[in-house]
């Protein structure tokens, strides 16, 4: 069962949206869904303010899906602690989207604004433009970021992805800026487009594929052989079932890659990065 929410107005100051997911939706009519509080700035506004409403609910999360649009760039939180449900948004979405998310499945058309999926736990998150700043990574003075789940990403992402990652898996398309899998203590990372300077800063565990050109790497990371590892084929044949759109050559499975340990200015360094032998000459 669907609920369809169409926004009617843009906000002026942005809204704060964390209650618009399938948990809170669920068994509840559209006049009550309506009544559901957000907050815009010192306000607490009701979703009936901004947004039409339409369709039907679902008795429970898992069978309610939320669909979204229009221009949602001012809208902070959508699908904020999601436990379960779909969000569609067609459309463009503001800072926070799935942030804290526990399960469920969220597919963006556009592009999200910074902190998409900060310290995600679970679910799947398809986004079809564009992420901001600080995608999977943790908040400013916390240990953690990513925790599980899945996240792919069909265009650029900015500065800082990844960082403090533990578990899941995120794959990017396009390009990756700077400083991105810093501290990152687990989880698995491809990257098919290219990676700006200072990957991997401080980092210690996990796994990050760069089949694109990488800028450059820090001195801390240990070359560790030039060779055909038939294993990287496993993680493109999962990317490839799933987005089948990521990849628009084939890579055989006698490629040389590169592979990279560190980072060894810390104690017990495991990460593992492994780039494409034939894209990065000027780093072996």
């Amino acid at each position: 069962m669907t609920v369809i929410l169409s926004l009617r107005k843009a906000p002026d100051v942005p809204l704060e949206a964390e209650t618009m997911t399938p948990t809170h939706f669920a068994g509840k009519t559209v006049k009550e869904i309506g009544e559901i509080t957000l907050h815009q700035g010192n306000m607490v506004v009701s979703l009936k303010d901004f947004f039409d409403i339409s369709g039907e609910s679902g008795p429970t999360p898992d069978e309610t899906e939320i669909l979204i649009k229009g221009d949602l760039r001012k809208v902070k939180m959508i699908g904020k602690g999601m436990s379960g449900g779909r969000i569609i948004v067609e459309g463009d979405a503001g800072m926070y989207l799935g942030a804290e998310m526990i399960a469920g499945r969220i597919h963006v058309k556009g592009s999200v604004g910074p902190w998409a999926a900060a310290e995600m736990e679970g679910g799947n998150i398809q986004i079809e433009g564009d992420a901001g700043d600080y995608l999977c990574a943790g908040y400013r003075g916390t240990p953690e970021g990513m925790k599980g789940g899945r996240v792919y990403v069909a265009g650029n992402v900015g500065r800082e992805m990844a960082a403090h990652m533990r578990k899941g898996f995120l794959a990017v398309k396009g390009n990756v800026g700077p400083q991105s899998a810093i501290r990152m203590m687990g989880g698995t990372i491809i990257v098919v487009g290219d990676m700006a300077e200072r990957v991997g800063v401080q980092a210690t565990k996990g796994m990050l594929f760069c089949l694109g050109k990488m800028d450059s790497l820090f001195p801390t990371y240990k070359f560790s052989g030039s060779s055909q590892r038939e294993f990287i084929d496993y993680y493109l044949r999962y990317l490839k079932k799933r987005r089948p759109d990521f990849l628009s050559e084939d890579i055989p499975v006698s490629e040389k890659w590169v592979k990279y340990m560190g980072d060894f200015s810390e104690a017990n360094p495991r990460q593992e990065i492994y780039i494409r032998a034939s894209k990065n000459q000027h780093l072996i």
